[in-house]
């Protein structure tokens, strides 16, 4: 019997140590250091109603060469365009870095960021015109030049009067159909 007490004594106290070894591991990576974020809002209260402030960020490569929301193409290596989730399409904007103080001028051709925090995706080549490549997220301000309109053709190009109720071939999204019985509903209102 006393053969057995021992390594059973032993047993519990390695067992012991190693729970309590795996809780300081455990708690020490709980309580890293803690960096505060602070969710940029989507106006500066001090700022005019034209201008906002908040997280820019780049889009490129998976989305090159395929349509926009506003159903052009998407060149992110020449086009000076951005996406915003709100903002009219064609509506120009200056983007200002605040770390560096660049500025540069795209127009609203997409949607998006999906991405909470952020408040407009720029082109690789807005991006790289004020020195956001390396970061590829900066704090910047937005103020809009001028107001885009409402596009008077559907994705496809075919004039929104050209498109009949029934006639969906013209209709290359869902997006056009709303848009194309919202404006039969405003003709039956007049």
């Amino acid at each position: 019997m006393f053969w057995t007490s021992e390594p059973l004594g032993s047993y519990c106290c390695v067992y012991r140590y190693t729970v309590c070894l795996c809780l300081l591991v455990v708690l020490s990576a709980c309580s890293g250091k803690h960096v505060p974020v602070s969710h940029p809002s989507r106006a500066n209260p001090s700022a005019r109603a034209s201008e906002l402030e908040g997280l820019a960020s780049y889009y490129a490569e998976p989305y090159h060469g395929r349509r926009t929301a506003s159903g052009e193409v998407f060149d992110t290596y020449a086009a000076m365009t951005a996406a915003h989730r709100t903002l009219p399409f064609n509506t120009v904007v200056r983007v200002q870095n605040q770390s560096n103080g660049k500025a540069v001028e795209v127009r609203i051709n997409d949607r998006g960021p999906f991405i909470a925090g952020r408040i407009i995706d720029l082109s690789v080549r807005a991006a790289r015109a004020i020195d956001m490549m390396r970061p590829g997220v900066v704090l910047v301000k937005l103020q809009i030049l001028s107001q885009g309109t409402v596009p008077r053709r559907t994705a496809c190009g075919v004039p929104l009067d050209a498109s009949q109720d029934g006639a969906l071939e013209p209709l290359c999204t869902a997006d056009d159909l709303v848009v194309s019985l919202d404006r039969v509903d405003e003709r039956g209102t007049q």
